[in-house]
């Protein structure tokens, strides 16, 4: 009996798995503070208002500056984009700037996005919903910009129980 539920969870992970993603770097700075992390599931959610969202895993560090009201930055990294990706990647402690190294220019709300990104998306929190293990955050856009051509870096996982 065990080895069919793990054979399940098996298939079922790699099943949840084959959903394919992007791959964006979240930002938001707050009170002279900035919070970074990869993420792969963001989804645009509405036309009008523009909106899409994005899932937090509970306890990261970005989640307590992801509250309603909040500002958030979404970066679509490019395809290739490897070594950028590595860098949001590993995550950063509070009191490291996750920007050393890396170009930045200020979004008209003050923000701060990546220049090489593939686009930004200047967003403001206002809703979120708990998923279990995720908090599902709803972010409501006011500007961004494609800031030039080329694909969007896409993302599969093997298991999807795991990053």
């Amino acid at each position: 009996m065990m080895t069919d539920t793990i054979s399940q969870n098996d298939q079922l992970g790699s099943a949840i798995g084959a959903i394919a993603s992007g791959l964006f770097i979240v930002t938001s700075q707050q009170d002279g503070k900035t919070a970074t992390m990869l993420a792969s599931w963001v989804q645009q959610a509405g036309f009008n208002p523009p909106s899409v969202t994005l899932v937090v895993a509970k306890g990261r560090p970005i989640e307590s500056f992801l509250t309603v009201g909040s500002p958030v930055v979404i970066n679509i990294a490019e395809k290739g984009q490897g070594k950028i990706i590595g860098h949001f990647a590993k995550g950063f402690a509070p009191d490291v700037d996750p920007f050393d190294g890396i170009e930045t220019a200020a979004a008209p709300s003050g923000q701060p996005y990546l220049i090489d990104a593939i686009a930004y998306l200047d967003a403001t929190v206002t809703s979120s919903l708990d998923a279990g293990d995720h908090i599902v955050i709803l972010a409501t856009i006011s500007t961004g910009d494609r800031l030039r051509e080329g694909e969007s870096a896409t993302h599969t996982r093997k298991n999807g129980f795991k990053y």
